[in-house]
């Protein structure tokens, strides 16, 4: 039986240039979604759209710092102009510096909370009127295992994730009585570019498609049932 619970659904995923956004974007296209996909970058953008456009799904561009508040403003606009309003909203834009406390500088410190813990509040707060006033929605943000459990060399990073794990905690809490799902997603070992040149083995990393089968899967629930949480985990655990 093909399932069509989200076709046409309205689906924006931030840093949906690269990694898991981009694995997340092709995913919910092939579902028949009309996907937004965001980034800073242009060029990262629109090769995603175009890989999804040539394969027969529906996309869209949209070039914004999700970091900024009128950007992130101009975007949900955007959408709205042209298709409607955000039935799903994936948080997924994020950033590592991988520093000991003591050498992380507060530029680091300061990007990473920008990055991995405004942002989600930004474009959560830019959608959520509309999804409140439907009476319907959902909000996944892609967090990390390093969200629960501390990492060596991970202060800043950790910190930001632990966060973004209360923040969405505490989202659900005030939106599920308005008919709104929010899903924390904690992927393990990914191999995305968040790695740089770690000396780290990739093989034994979960794809970013694996992550993204995941997120789509936490989107096709039954109505009256929501996935509150997702900790996903290489079989071998941790690297």
């Amino acid at each position: 039986m093909v399932d069509n619970s989200l076709k046409d659904k309205i689906v924006w995923i931030t840093g949906g240039g690269r990694g898991i956004g981009q694995a997340a974007a092709e995913a919910f296209a092939k579902m028949g979604s009309k996907v937004v996909v965001s980034a800073r970058t242009e060029e990262q953008v629109m090769q995603t759209v175009r890989e999804i456009q040539n394969s027969g799904g529906t996309a869209r561009a949209g070039v914004c710092d999700v970091t900024k508040a009128d950007q992130v403003q101009n975007t949900v606009n955007m959408i709205k102009d042209n298709w409607g309003t955000v039935d799903i909203l994936v948080n997924n834009a994020g950033i590592g510096i991988f520093k000991k406390i003591l050498n992380t500088t507060l530029d680091d410190w300061q990007t990473m909370l920008d990055v991995n813990l405004t942002s989600a509040f930004l474009c959560t707060q830019a959608v959520l009127p509309d999804m409140i006033e439907n009476k319907n929605g959902m909000i996944l943000n892609i967090v990390s295992v390093a969200g629960k459990q501390p990492y060596y060399n991970c202060g800043g990073y950790c910190a930001s994730k632990y966060g973004m794990l209360g923040f969405t905690d505490v989202l659900r809490m005030e939106t599920r009585k308005h008919g709104i799902k929010v899903v924390a997603v904690l992927p393990g070992a990914t191999d995305t570019d968040i790695w740089g040149d770690a000396n780290v083995d990739r093989t034994l990393m979960m794809t970013p498609q694996q992550v993204a089968n995941s997120i789509v899967s936490a989107c096709t629930t039954a109505p009256d049932a929501m996935v509150e949480e997702i900790v996903l985990r290489p079989v071998g655990g941790d690297l």
